[in-house]
């Protein structure tokens, strides 16, 4: 077992390391009010916060709160930006202490990994074994045990000044979606005392999420043996040539989680063969390739007509709306999409001034043009159409 890490605060609390925190939470957010407020001052308010750190007497404000419903009903919180900057200032610390400690086969927060990287090691996993199970956590963030996580942070953590912060990060978590669980040993009132769940959107909540289940990863490949294994966040593959054997490991990964207060969704636990899709990090995969998800397309046809109105309004500028093409891109091309990409180009009409009426079903052509409009100095409109070969990714203009 690692020894644990001493020594932490003074690297937290450190000017360059306050400094260094505010500037990555400031990453695309420095036309809010509340960050701009904070810049104007930030070496007095980062003096302020080291004090208040150093003292003790440091508290997190309230949060910000919101429920999305797509692609799934949940609550997004938001912590004062003076919040996430203490977060990042931690993680900056904890970060490669954690790191080093994660299971090769966890894919979420990391650099390194990420959602691309656990799509080609699933990909790799399925050309090797025969059969797969895939688990999903039901409402893992809301889920979360304190006593638990708290107890997983002693394990790798010694400094007693930097286990206080992570607890108080922890305790002030607000109030998540009701989860009513009851395990072996508990009283009816045991799920109404025990504090779980963490917000989703901190900083702190991806990485601390990720430690609470980085036992299930060893458990998994060790003690239970299966062949192939993936996990990204509370989603994860276990992979074998014996169904027998993931039926066994199923049912292990269910006790381990049930000690850890969790439960996984049972009845989506089917073993099947590879050569059949299995959905995981965005992508339906197969074997031997993997297209997008059908939400995710819709989604971005979604994002795609709201940036036309939005461009052609001018309240959006071109600078921007070709970051956020390229974003979807660089993802779409993870996956065989070359000629989903020639289908959509035609819908890749952007224009001030102009009429935005091009249809947004587009399999009329089979090499169908992109177009771009764009106001002249003079206010003219002039159209550029750019034909692609067969099997050319459409690239923007600069």
């Amino acid at each position: 077992m690692p020894r644990r890490i001493g020594g932490l605060w003074p690297q937290i609390l450190s000017f360059a390391n306050l400094l260094l925190a505010a500037r990555k939470a400031r990453r695309g957010k420095r036309d809010r009010a509340a960050v701009q407020a904070f810049e104007f001052n930030l070496e007095g308010e980062l003096l302020r916060l080291q004090d208040e750190l150093n003292s003790g007497a440091y508290r997190p404000g309230a949060f910000r709160s919101h429920w999305i419903t797509h692609p799934k009903a949940r609550l997004i919180s938001a912590a004062p930006y003076r919040d996430r900057v203490v977060h990042h200032a931690l993680m900056n610390v904890l970060e490669p202490i954690l790191d080093r400690r994660f299971h090769p086969h966890s894919f979420a927060c990391r650099k390194g990994k990420g959602t691309h990287a656990a799509a080609d090691h699933l990909q790799q996993q399925m050309r090797r074994f025969g059969y797969a199970v895939q688990c999903d956590i039901r409402k893992f963030f809301p889920s979360i045990d304190h006593e638990i996580l708290k107890l997983d942070f002693r394990r790798v953590v010694k400094d007693q000044r930097a286990l206080a912060l992570m607890g108080l990060i922890v305790d002030s978590s607000n109030e998540q979606e009701q989860v009513q669980e009851w395990f072996a040993g508990d009283d009816l009132l045991t799920p109404a005392l025990r504090r779980r769940g963490l917000p989703i959107g901190n900083l702190t909540s991806q990485w601390f999420a990720n430690w609470y289940l980085n036992g299930l990863d060893y458990f998994a490949t060790g003690t239970l043996g299966v062949g192939g294994y993936v996990r990204y966040c509370d989603d994860f593959i276990l992979l074998d040539d014996s169904r027998e054997k993931l039926r066994d490991a199923g049912n292990g990964a269910i006790a381990f989680l049930a000690a850890r207060r969790l439960r996984l969704h049972e009845d989506r636990m089917n073993v099947q063969p590879c050569r059949c899709a299995l959905t995981f990090v965005g992508f339906r995969q197969w074997a031997s390739h993997r297209l997008l998800r059908k939400t995710n397309v819709c989604g971005f046809r979604r994002r795609l007509r709201w940036m036309r109105r939005t461009y052609g309004a001018g309240e959006m500028d071109w600078p921007e709306v070709k970051l956020r093409l390229n974003g979807w891109l660089g993802h779409a091309k993870q996956a065989d999409t070359k000629h989903l990409l020639r289908r959509l180009s035609q819908e890749w009409v952007f224009g001030r001034g102009v009429a935005q009426g091009i249809p947004c079903v587009g399999s009329e052509s089979r090499l169908a043009p992109v177009r771009f409009a764009q106001t002249s100095r003079t206010g003219l409109t002039a159209n550029r159409n750019l034909t692609f070969p067969t099997g050319v990714i459409p690239a923007l203009p600069a």
